[in-house]
């Protein structure tokens, strides 16, 4: 374990222990130890101990003030062990600058980087700020003693073995680079830099981001890697520019964590994948890029630049925090997750396009006719494209001889360059060259997919009989006259160049295969539905298996079920894929199994005209309302709620429109659970409502139930007590008339009604109907409502800790137990709303025993959780407990502790009031009372 010494005056003390403080959760969790003079035990040799602790330190704080430069001790024993140390770089000191300026006239401190920034003295901040800057000091610690483990380790000699590199899944990119030698050193110097955790790459589709990175690797390769331990790389740039698809995240977290070595990830939660994937990133120094993660990115609007996928959301957010190695992303749009960090730990680097000069010389490497003056022009011209300006180049020298001045003869196009536009003007030219000839053919080709074409898949299309308009000029072409066409087009720069490690795949540019799969679409639609059905047949009967067991088994149905509705048969592709390999009727096995929410979304998007609003008519009605139900459960369990919402008003609406009451009744219950969590309690209890409505019209005894319960929920957290208590009576006194059902409301409806049982303070009660009900779920292995059952019980048991005072140790015990036991479980089931609720429980349970760290931990987990799903519900619960923690905090006279408190309390109260969560408000004005009560 790392030591931290902290060197200060005794007259400073004050400052001293104003900092422990914020060292306590990492020394709680072993991740460092911090010493200071007043752990010198009685009777021992007090010199000895501060010299045996200053020269076993990783790390000195020194706190600077007039009093520290006054300290005869300091100046002439504890500098002098600490600066010979740092020349021999076994300790980092960070001097903090408290108070004064006097540090600035000190030779052996001007050197040093001092905190705060700049040298603003901590004192000269609010109280606020002080804690701030406390509190970014003790994360700066703990990450820079992270990396030093690394880096005092040998470094490596030889490059890593062959299973440690993966970079098969990148796309090849043209071997020459040209104007980006500043953007390289920038690489090199990120991967040198151990302050540097991440750094993306920002520009348009065709700058060349890909290229830049493909030959920085190269460079590293030739390097052996530059001490790396493991390499791996994942593009999930296969979709063009359209920000319509849907690409997930599933199937990356899946390989890499199989790579890495894991196997017990499969039934996480996505968010809990991705820090899983950091943990084992972080073991050994791992160089990861992230190709092209703009599918994964919300576009414009409030949300742009947002991760949508909560599993590359963590990964990156885990890895901004700390990581040994290098995470380099690239993207069209600037990760807005890592915004917080991008003058820190994540660097942003806004790719321009080429400057004149590196355009022109881009182009000279196609040997055209033209002066330099004409180059530069040509460049400025498209704008410094790097595509549109290899496109040129190769149309220029094949077509017109090399004459720079023959680009007036491309057309001009009002695309926008966001999506291409110059490139495009390019490549309208190329069609109109390559017309009749069999290169314009493959072209065509590439346009119908979304990744990479395998060499099974091209001989489908080529198989007779032709393909009229598509594959007749291909059709009897002699081997060797196709592979010269294949060379011919990687000349043009309209293939990319041949994987080795797949030397018979082909791939082009996403902006190449989107241009010439839109002209094939709108030219030739009959080809465009034929050559997808062919797909469609080749692909679904590829997997080894009927029903493959894992995601990259599974692969080849997606691309079946995308390539059948490009062909325009949806209800095939539903009939026979979706619903029975893919989700697997009754039961939904690439969810349950594979918790593969993401993917399932992407299938899924193949039936919607407009997503996730309006599903394609080819279905059945039945089915159409299946996919809106599904699509909505997925995004739901992704965090995505509002999105969520999206599909699941369209469901409803049909089955009210069809009078398909059953499926009306869970819709809007469902929508109502939804508004809940967002906040919208008012909107909660109108589609609650309508449920029960709807389910006393169909007549369904357990459906009455269900809706009841969601109405009595809604109706609880809007503070309307009794008749939320009546409705939920009356609930169970329906099921009760229900033959072979349990006396008493289980799973998530005895849950809710717990909830209001504790409100009431009715704890005993709680007891005995949480341990009835847990004992029906137990046996059945159902995670979630086992976990509902144990928060349950051990609020019921804080409660009775809280008001009996004999009962209350071995109270408070059994509550931790089943609230720790509940949040374990909800982690691995990875129900993400109901962790929240564990988590805040579990900080309540915490506090009162002045276990502070521990109830920080939890409340801050479950804040985290709130704020990715916007579960403002929740998110005002925790800023409750947040105030009732600090007023704990300041009565043991923590500093800052009330104004937090104060703080914490007006932004719940805020909320509250806002989203009509009236169940609280008492709690508002208790807490108000007892902060006009705190000193």
């Amino acid at each position: 374990m790392h030591k931290i010494f902290i060197s200060y005056s005794h007259k400073d003390e004050a400052w001293k222990y104003r900092l422990l403080p914020h060292f306590s959760t990492l020394q709680k969790h072993g991740l460092l130890d911090v010493w200071h003079d007043r752990q010198i035990e009685g009777g021992a040799d007090w010199f000895q101990e501060i010299e045996k602790a200053a020269k076993s330190a990783s790390m000195a704080i020194l706190l600077i003030t007039k009093n520290f430069f006054d300290s005869a001790f300091i100046r002439d024993y504890e500098i002098p062990w600490l600066l010979e140390r740092e020349a021999k770089g076994l300790v980092r000191i960070l001097p903090l600058i408290v108070v004064g300026d006097e540090w600035r006239q000190v030779a052996w401190l001007k050197p040093i980087q001092v905190r705060p920034k700049d040298g603003r003295p901590l004192s000269n901040g609010t109280s606020e700020e002080i804690d701030a800057d406390l509190r970014a000091l003790a994360r700066e610690a703990a990450e820079l003693l992270s990396r030093d483990i690394l880096k005092a380790s040998p470094q490596a000699t030889q490059p890593p073995p062959p299973e440690k590199i993966f970079l098969s899944r990148l796309p090849t990119t043209r071997s020459e680079l040209f104007g980006r030698e500043q953007e390289t050193a920038i690489l090199c110097n990120a991967w040198a830099d151990p302050h540097t955790n991440i750094i993306s790459f920002v520009a348009w589709s065709g700058v060349g981001k890909t290229a830049l990175v493909n030959e920085w690797l190269n460079g590293m390769a030739r390097d052996n890697y530059r001490g790396a331990e493991r390499v791996y790389g994942w593009s999930f740039y296969s979709q063009g520019t359209r920000e319509d698809r849907q690409v997930a995240a599933d199937d990356f977290l899946a390989h890499a964590l199989n790579w890495l070595g894991d196997q017990t990830s499969q039934a996480k939660s996505p968010w809990d994948k991705g820090v899983r994937l950091a943990e084992l990133l972080r073991q050994q120094k791992t160089l990861l890029v992230l190709d092209g993660v703009e599918p994964l990115q919300y576009g414009p609007g409030p949300m742009q630049g947002r991760l949508k996928d909560q599993g590359l959301q963590a990964l990156l957010k885990e890895l901004s925090h700390s990581n040994p190695g290098l995470c380099v992303v690239t993207t069209r749009v600037a990760v807005a997750d890592l915004a917080h960090k991008e003058k820190v730990a994540a660097k942003r680097i806004d790719l321009e396009n080429l400057s004149p000069e590196a355009g022109a010389q881009l182009l000279k490497s196609f040997v055209l006719k033209g002066t330099e003056a004409e180059l530069r022009a040509a460049a400025a011209e498209f704008s410094g494209h790097a595509l549109a300006l290899n496109l040129l180049g190769s149309y220029l020298a094949v077509v017109h001889d090399g004459e720079i001045r023959k680009r007036d003869l491309i057309p001009q196009l009002t695309e926008d360059e966001e999506q291409g536009g110059h490139a495009r003007r390019v490549m309208e030219s190329y069609e109109h060259w390559l017309t009749g000839m069999s290169e314009l053919d493959i072209l065509y080709l590439m346009g119908l997919f979304d990744r990479p074409a395998a060499k099974g898949a091209i001989d489908v299309l080529l198989a007779p009989p032709p393909i009229e308009g598509l594959t007749s000029h291909l059709q009897d072409l002699p081997r060797a006259k196709l592979q010269y066409a294949l060379k011919r087009l990687r000349d043009l720069h309209l293939l990319a160049e041949k994987d080795h490690n797949h030397p018979d795949t082909l791939d082009c540019h996403p902006l190449v295969r989107e241009h010439f799969g839109e002209k094939l679409r709108h030219q030739n639609p009959d080809a465009w539905k034929e050559a997808h059905s062919r797909l469609y047949e080749y692909y679904k009967n590829l997997p080894a298996k009927h029903l493959p067991d894992t995601l990259e088994e599974m692969e080849p149905l997606f691309a079946a079920v995308a390539h059948g509705c490009e062909a325009g048969k949806h209800r095939e592709a539903y009939d026979q894929i979706c619903s029975p390999r893919i989700r697997r009727t009754p039961t939904y096995y690439i969810l349950d199994k594979l918790g593969a929410h993401g993917s399932f979304l992407t299938v899924l998007r193949n039936f919607f005209e407009v997503a996730w609003k309006k599903t394609v008519s080819d279905l059945p009605f039945l089915d159409q309302t299946i996919v809106l139900g599904a699509a909505g459960f997925s995004l739901r369990a992704l965090g995505r709620l509002r999105e969520a919402t999206q599909p699941l008003h369209a469901a409803l609406d049909e089955a009210v429109d069809c009078q398909d009451w059953k499926n009306a009744i869970t819709r809007a219950g469902t929508l109502s659970d939804i508004y809940l969590t967002l906040g919208d309690v008012n909107r909660a209890i109108d589609f609650a409502k309508r449920s029960m409505d709807f389910a006393d019209y169909y007549d369904d005894d357990f459906k009455k139930v269900v809706s009841r319960t969601d109405l009595a929920n809604a109706l609880h957290q809007a503070g309307q007590i009794a008749e939320a208590e009546r409705l939920f009576n009356e609930s169970e006194e329906l099921q009760q008339e229900i033959p072979h059902q349990y006396p008493a409301l289980y799973c998530t409806q005895g849950f809710q009604f717990c909830d209001l049982l504790l409100s009431l303070g009715q704890y005993e009660m709680v007891q005995q109907r949480a341990t009835y009900t847990l004992s029906l779920v137990t046996p059945r292995k159902m995670l979630l409502y086992i976990a509902q059952d144990k928060i349950s019980l051990g609020r019921a048991f804080l409660h009775q800790a809280l008001g009996e005072d004999k009962e209350s140790r071995q109270a408070f015990d059994t509550a931790k137990e089943y609230l720790r036991e509940a949040v374990a479980g909800l982690h691995e089931s990875g129900d993400q709303d109901v962790l929240c609720r564990g988590l805040l429980a579990l900080a309540t349970c915490y506090h009162p025993q002045k276990d502070f760290i521990s109830a920080v931990s939890a409340l801050e987990e479950a804040r985290e959780i709130a704020e990715r799903g916007e579960m403002n519900l929740y998110l005002a619960d925790y800023h409750l407990e947040a105030c009732r923690l600090c007023l704990a905090q300041n009565k043991q006279g923590a500093k800052g502790k009330r104004q937090e408190a104060k703080e914490h309390l007006a932004t719940a109260s805020a909320m509250i009031e806002q989203m009509g969560y009236g169940r609280r408000k008492p709690e508002v004005e208790e807490l108000t009372v007892q902060l006009q009560a705190a000193n």
